[in-house]
Order: C-alpha cells, then sequence, then structure tokens
C-alpha cells in the first residue's frame, strides 16, 4: 500500500513537471515571435518617420563633399571655350592654369586659326597620368583627314552652355560660374499691370534651348567709355548702324569692353557661323537677327597679365581686326557703316571733311564712345567699297535690272555716293561753261515725286544742246579718245551709240549719261545715238525751260514735266 502511495505521488510530480515544461515552452515561443515581429517592423516605422520628417533625415555634408559636388556640376553644365587670342602674343597657358587650379579637370576647349607656329602646347594635359584631358585645342582650318562630324567645331563641346572667355583672365574661385549658371537657368519674365510691375521665375528644363546670352564684364574694364551698343540692320540697303547706349539698357546687342560670354550651345548650333572672326562681334550679328536677348551681369571677373603693351604687337593684332572686320562686311554684304557715338566733335575746314568722305577705323574699339552721355551726339558714316582704284559694286546691267534686285536689294549706298559726286561735278562743269541741258528719263521721274535720287538708280540721264559741245573742254576731249580731268573723272564716248559718258573713274565706271540732241525747228531729234532713250519731242517742252529741286539744288528740266514724261513713255 504504502508503495503505491509512492508511485502516485512520483507520477504527479512527473505530471506537474512535463505541465511546467510544456507551459514554458510556449510562453517562450510566444515571446520569441513577438520579437521577431518587432524587429520586422521596425524599419518600416523609421522609413514612415523620416518620410514625414525629411529635414530630420537629411544628413548633412562636408565642405569637402558640397564642393566636390558644386565642381561636378559646373563641370557637366558648362565648358569653357578660348576663342579670341593672337599666337605672337597671349596669357592662355596662364589663364588656364587659373581656372583648373580652381576646378580641377574642367573641360576647356581653345580654337586655333589654323596651325600655330610656333606649336602651341599646354603641359599640364600631360601631367595627369591615365587620365582624360580636360583641355584640347581644334583647329577651325579645313582638313582632308577630319571625318565629317569632326569639322563642326561645336563638336568638341559636349555640355550644354560654352563659356566663351576671353584671353588673360584669372578665376579666384567658382561662385561667379555658379552665379552666372543659375542666372541663366532661370526662366525670369515681366508681368506689366498698369500700376505695378511683378516679376516672376521659373527654372529652365534640361532639353529648353534657353535664348539669352550672360555678359559677364572684367573688372578693368574702362568706366569712362562705354560698354552696350546697339545694332541696327538695314540689309536691303546694304547698312548697319552702331548706337552708343547704357549698360543697363535692354537694347545692349553688342558689349564692347572685355567680358566673358555664356551661351547655351544649342542657340550656337542654329547660327550658320557662330565662331567666325572677329569673335565675337560676328557673333553679336547673327545674335542679333536670331533674335537672342542679352543679359549684362553685375559681377565682374579678374584680369590676368597685361597684353599688347609695346606698339609692335598692338599694330599687328590692330591689322589682323582690321582685315577681319572687312572681310565680315564682305561677308555679310554690307557697304555702309553707321556710328552714333556721344564725344567731343572736331570740326574741319576741309573741303573733303564730310561724314561720307572721312574715312574712320572700320574696327570697333572700346572707345567707340564716351559714358558721358551729356556729351552731343555725333553721327560717322563709312562706306565700303566703290572707289577710284576699285570696279562698281553695280557690276554688268541686263535687261535695265542689275543683279542685286534678285536679291531684295538696293543700289549700293557706296555706289550711290559716287554717282551723286559725278552728276555734281558734271552740273559744276556744264554750267560754268553755260551749255544747255535739262535732267532727263527716270532720274527727271524721280526728282518729280520725291526731289531725290532714286534707292535703285544705278546712272543719271543729261540731255544737252550738242551746239553747246564746243563750249566744255572736257567734252571737246573726249570726241577723240578718253579723257581724264584734273578731278580724276573719266569722260568717254559710248562706242554703243554717239552719246557721252563721265565716269567716276577709268576703272569704275558708275557715272553720268550725256545725251546730245538737236533742235530742227520745233522738233528736238537725238544727234547720233539710238536706243529707247533716242526719242524726238517737241520743241515747245524747251521753250522756256523749268527747274526742278534734285539732290537739294535747283536743275533744270523740260516744262510740263509730267505731260513731258508721259510722252517719252518714263513710268
Amino acid at each position: 500500500m504504502k508503495i503505491m502511495r509512492l508511485r502516485h505521488a512520483k507520477l504527479i510530480v512527473v505530471l506537474i513537471v512535463i505541465a511546467n515544461l510544456i507551459l514554458f515552452y510556449y510562453s517562450w515561443k510566444s515571446t520569441l515571435w513577438k520579437n521577431i515581429a518587432a524587429s520586422l517592423t521596425l524599419p518600416s516605422m523609421e522609413t514612415y518617420d523620416l518620410l514625414k520628417k525629411p529635414s530630420q533625415a537629411h544628413v548633412e555634408k562636408s565642405p569637402k563633399e558640397k564642393a566636390r559636388n558644386a565642381f561636378k556640376h559646373i563641370r557637366k553644365s558648362i565648358t569653357i571655350v578660348f576663342r579670341t587670342f593672337y599666337t605672337f602674343e597671349n596669357d592662355i597657358k596662364d589663364s588656364i592654369d587659373s581656372i583648373l587650379d580652381v576646378i580641377p579637370n574642367m573641360p576647356i576647349v581653345v580654337y586655333l586659326e589654323g596651325i600655330p607656329y610656333p606649336p602651341l602646347v599646354y603641359q599640364r594635359n600631360n601631367s595627369a597620368g591615365g587620365q582624360e584631358t580636360s583641355v584640347r585645342f581644334v583647329n577651325l582650318g579645313f582638313d582632308l583627314v577630319k571625318p565629317v562630324h569632326e569639322l563642326n567645331p561645336l563638336s568638341a563641346v559636349h555640355t550644354k552652355y560654352a563659356l566663351f572667355m576671353p584671353d588673360s583672365v584669372r578665376l579666384s574661385s567658382k561662385n561667379l560660374l555658379q552665379k552666372i549658371l543659375r542666372e541663366i537657368n532661370t526662366n525670369s519674365w515681366e508681368n506689366k499691370d498698369a500700376k505695378a510691375v511683378l516679376k516672376s521665375k521659373s527654372m529652365i528644363a534640361p532639353e529648353e534651348v534657353v535664348r539669352r546670352v550672360i555678359i559677364v564684364p572684367f573688372a578693368g574694364n574702362l568706366k569712362s567709355f562705354v560698354g552696350c551698343i546697339q545694332i541696327t540692320l538695314d540689309l536691303p540697303n546694304w547698312t548697319i548702324q552702331y548706337t552708343a547706349v547704357n549698360s543697363t539698357s535692354d537694347k545692349c546687342d553688342l558689349f564692347l569692353q572685355k567680358h566673358a560670354l555664356l551661351v547655351d550651345v544649342g542657340v550656337l548650333k542654329e547660327m550658320p557661323e557662330p565662331l567666325a572672326a572677329p569673335f565675337p562681334e560676328m557673333f553679336y550679328i547673327q545674335a542679333k537677327l536670331s533674335n537672342i536677348t542679352k543679359f549684362v551681369f553685375p559681377t565682374s571677373f579678374q584680369d590676368g597679365r597685361r597684353l599688347f603693351a609695346a606698339y609692335h604687337t598692338k599694330q599687328r593684332r590692330t591689322d589682323i581686326r582690321r582685315r577681319q572686320f572687312r572681310e565680315m562686311y564682305k561677308k555679310l554684304q554690307i557697304k555702309r557703316i553707321v556710328r552714333r557715338s556721344h564725344k567731343v566733335s572736331i570740326k574741319s575746314d576741309s573741303k573733303d571733311s564730310s561724314s561720307y568722305n572721312v574715312q574712320h577705323n572700320l574696327v570697333l574699339d572700346t572707345q567707340f564712345s564716351s559714358s558721358n552721355f551729356s556729351l552731343p551726339q555725333v553721327t560717322d558714316i563709312d562706306l565700303i567699297g566703290c572707289e577710284r582704284t576699285t570696279k562698281s559694286c553695280v557690276g554688268t546691267v541686263y535687261n535695265q535690272r542689275p543683279f542685286y534686285v534678285y536679291l531684295g536689294k538696293h543700289t549700293p549706298p557706296c555706289c550711290l555716293d559716287k554717282l551723286k559726286s559725278t552728276f555734281n561735278h558734271v552740273l559744276e562743269e556744264f554750267e560754268n561753261v553755260g551749255i544747255r541741258y535739262w535732267l532727263d528719263n527716270q532720274a527727271l521721274r524721280t526728282a518729280i515725286d520725291t526731289n531725290r535720287l532714286s534707292p535703285d538708280a544705278y546712272d543719271i540721264d543729261i540731255s544737252f544742246n550738242v551746239n553747246d559741245l564746243e563750249r566744255s573742254n572736257s567734252l571737246k576731249k573726249s570726241q577723240n579718245k578718253p579723257y581724264v580731268d584734273n578731278e580724276g573723272f573719266y569722260w568717254i564716248k559710248a562706242t554703243d551709240g554717239h552719246y557721252f559718258k563721265v565716269q567716276f573713274s577709268k576703272i569704275n565706271q558708275i557715272g553720268v549719261n550725256l545725251l546730245p540732241f538737236e533742235i530742227s525747228g520745233n522738233v528736238v531729234k537725238p544727234n547720233g545715238f539710238f536706243g529707247w532713250k533716242a526719242k524726238p519731242f517737241s520743241a515747245d517742252f524747251l521753250h522756256p525751260m523749268s527747274t526742278v529741286l534734285f539732290l537739294g539744288k535747283n536743275i533744270m528740266c523740260p516744262n510740263n514735266v509730267r505731260d513731258y514724261l508721259e510722252f517719252k513713255s518714263i513710268p
């Protein structure tokens, strides 16, 4: 009996222990799964908190990391371009060093006019062994070895923007590059109201072409001279006009003094010759035609070493610039250059002191105009071409339609100027010796309608009484052979008819036709010449003679002039 009780007691103890073990197992298992679930849900909660408070999640970057990111952004956005410098004296190497000292591996492109000699080599490119060269030298000349895509000079620029730097620059920090990059990336416009002007800004999309140019002046620019010029192009009349304006004006089409240019490469690709010399003047003219706006940045770059201190290097640079400007105006088909600037006018007592006769320097220099706009505005006019030693710009005329008519242009102003000079010379000769003359044909029509010479005129017809021919020594000498008078005008008897012609010179054939008529009874008949101008008419038109205002003078003409022109079928 006693043994049975001990067995039951042991059995109960074992069952209690087993029950405790089972309870402990399930309690441990339950606690374990709770810990696992908590560990799995904690990151998501932290993520929720981080999303809820992003400013607290941002890890503060070190100054070195910030600078590294800024340099990376500048290098990906801007390529620095050196376009204008001279091989005989420059500061290119030190300028590049200055840039690379501030922004390592900055993409730089140096455009060369042909192959320079002695060769221009930048040694720093070879010092970074195994690294990609960040400075490239590109020859703008034609090369048979280059493939088609490399003949485009813009293929060397792989960023959105190009920063054109002048020679001799010193970059002290990245701050100015960041500022101009922020400025060109910001799209600002004005909302004009009746009482206020509200300015709004928005960021420009990366794929959008920025049709705006940022002009960054240099600290060494002269404050006493103007920086900005407004350009007015009149291509049908072969004319370009430069007018001095304030730098704060929104009409700054061209900046004269030393400066850098930040341009969208997409704008350069739209231009026919964005890198043509003289740069940047040719670029500004193309930008004007493309309606590209300009903005003068208030902060300045620092100058480098002073260049062209010696007279012979300065003169050599001036000669190159003068040749480049002449080629530019020839390419643009510009024959008249008008400058409106503010300066003290210099009076001259010479006979040829008119603005049309005085030849100025065709190069736009930094001393174009004084910045003092209280000074009087002076207008200078330069004419290119149609000189005594050059052929006329008109050329050979077929069917009374010169070649420029098909280009939508009028007679070049240089030719009109020489035509007026020849007309005045002939008029002075006829009036001095007493030859009876009258203005005739198309010149007479424009004189009646406008009192001026037609913008499409390439000659002037003057008819005269053949009985008065012996009064003029020049006419008498030109009957047998061509005659050059004391002022260089060329008198000749035309081979296609017995009429005379006075040319501006032997080479330059722009001039005045002298048509001889004889009075026979009541009829005025051509004397020996023929063609549509040789039409007889009644002598009543010449008795009495009348006058018409033409080129500022009273010129003899037939009476009842409109009936006369209608009779001769002059349109």
